[in-house]
């Protein structure tokens, strides 16, 4: 039975736990949304527009991999703008911590949501939303509903997929916003090499002032950058090395367990780092995209990012380092107070550390690297995105629906949707930039010359999408 709730009480009874608990900037009055059970232990809310609108036949279905989705800014912002939207979320979510996030079950959750969508009255076509590390979800969904279980199934792959992916009913389109590079290279690229068994921390050390380091942003180095990125792909080999014997041990029945061990990574989480701090790396795309200025106006121009120095502590206590909550530097930081030495501190269990299994590391959070690892100011190279069903561009090269990936300048994923728009294999495909958009899409304030720059880029964002939405699905 569906419940009937107000907006104002279903969003705040949501926010607390929801990475779409960034303040929003766009009211959206005009939306009713009601609680919905998918399937047993998945929940979902769906939104629609108040009044009938020409555009309700075509749903949009929203999931992330582990955060709670259900009050995405996605939701009220497109079902204002007519549209049907499917909030979802998998069986664990939320999962900040990574203890319960599998991806298989991730994937299967979705299917429901698609499969509730597509048998929504009056809905005729289903659009799959990705936004962060819901995008690798959406991309490798799609990669499957389309091509079927071989696309995930590969001697290329660290471990195949279940053949019971198989079956899942393709979207009619796909909108990645702002996304990651796929939860296996996430980890790769923020592994701590300097915690590795045997290695010279103060070498490695990147908070370190004498490696290039600065809180007002680090300037590492060409020979830190390369010694970091051999060491930390290295220690990436190491742990997918030391996940795999333990499989083999566990099907050799030569573990305590039966089923799956334990399996912790201290200093990995999905949060990358070398380039945080950094403003140098990925900080602009190789070719010229659409660009949605905070005054309306569109230009095309190569992509270069707007946003201030993060993870420039070795831990946060709160896990809340983005760039919407730091404060305004003022100019006389930068080489001054700002360049005082960090202290060296443990990685913390809860958002410091991989806390996962053997299996659920290996299907979940582990990509391969390759001897060309690198990471600069316009590419990230040497990842084998075909090693793992979590990568968003090796996923994206067996989707040819109509797709739209948009990016946040006022973020650091710039990079990744160049790649994502590079790697689809759709010939219907569309890129573009928000100025001064954080990741979670509100205007990045501390990166503004002058108040107010960015105008309203939640907004701009959704009301783009919308228009793409409109000219690929017309009525």
């Amino acid at each position: 039975m569906f419940t009937r709730i107000s907006r104002t009480v279903a969003l705040a009874a949501l926010a607390a736990t929801s990475l779409a608990a960034i303040a929003q900037t766009t009211p959206a009055p005009s939306t009713t949304n009601t609680f919905v059970r998918i399937a047993p232990r998945v929940a979902g809310v769906l939104y629609q527009p108040a009044t009938p609108s020409p555009r309700s036949h075509v749903a949009v279905v929203v999931m992330h991999d582990y955060s709670d989705f259900l009050d995405h800014p996605a939701t009220v912002n497109l079902a204002s703008r007519g549209y049907t939207v499917l909030a979802a979320n998998p069986r664990y979510a939320p999962d900040v911590d990574d203890r319960d996030t599998d991806w298989d079950q991730g994937l299967q959750d979705l299917g429901s949501a698609m499969r509730y969508a597509r048998a929504l009255p009056g809905v005729d076509k289903v659009v799959l939303l990705g936004h962060s590390s819901g995008a690798p979800l959406a991309s490798a969904y799609q990669n499957i509903a389309e091509n079927g279980v071989k696309a995930c199934q590969g001697p290329e792959k660290i471990v195949p997929c279940p053949s019971s992916l198989a079956g899942m009913p393709r979207a009619d389109g796909v909108v990645l916003l702002d996304p990651i590079f796929g939860l296996g290279a996430n980890v790769l690229t923020s592994v701590d090499p300097a915690l590795a068994e045997g290695a010279n921390e103060a070498a490695l050390d990147m908070y370190a002032p004498a490696n290039g380091f600065s809180t007002a942003g680090a300037n590492y180095s060409d020979a830190f950058r390369k010694r970091f990125l051999q060491a930390q792909a290295a220690r990436n080999a190491e742990l997918i090395n030391r996940a795999l014997q333990r499989l083999e041990a566990l099907r050799a029945g030569k573990s305590i367990y039966a089923d799956d061990e334990p399996f912790v990574v201290p200093g990995a989480t999905r949060t990358p780092r070398l380039w945080r701090p950094a403003l140098g790396l990925l900080s602009r795309t190789q070719g010229s995209y659409l660009l949605l200025k905070g005054d309306g106006t569109r230009s095309t121009e190569v992509i270069r990012t707007l946003r201030v120095p993060s993870g420039i502590a070795p831990a946060v206590p709160d896990r809340n380092d983005r760039e919407a909550a730091a404060p305004a530097r003022p100019a006389s930081a930068v080489g001054g107070a700002a360049n005082v030495p960090t202290l060296r501190v443990k990685p913390l269990l809860a958002g410091g550390t991989l806390d996962t299994t053997v299996r659920r590391f290996l299907n979940t959070f582990a990509s391969r690297a390759t001897p060309e690892y690198d990471i600069t100011e316009d590419s990230i190279r040497g990842v084998d995105w075909q090693s793992s069903y979590t990568s968003t561009p090796g996923n994206l090269q067996g989707v040819t629906v109509p797709f739209l990936v948009m990016g946040m300048t006022g973020h650091y994923w710039l990079v990744s949707a160049e790649l994502a728009y590079k790697s689809v294999a759709s010939a219907d495909k569309a890129i573009a930039f928000t100025e001064g958009a954080t990741h979670g899409f509100t205007p990045c304030q501390p990166c503004a010359k002058t108040p107010g720059q960015f105008g309203n880029t939640t907004a701009t964002t959704f009301s783009y999408v919308a228009d793409w939405l409109a000219s690929h699905y017309p009525n």
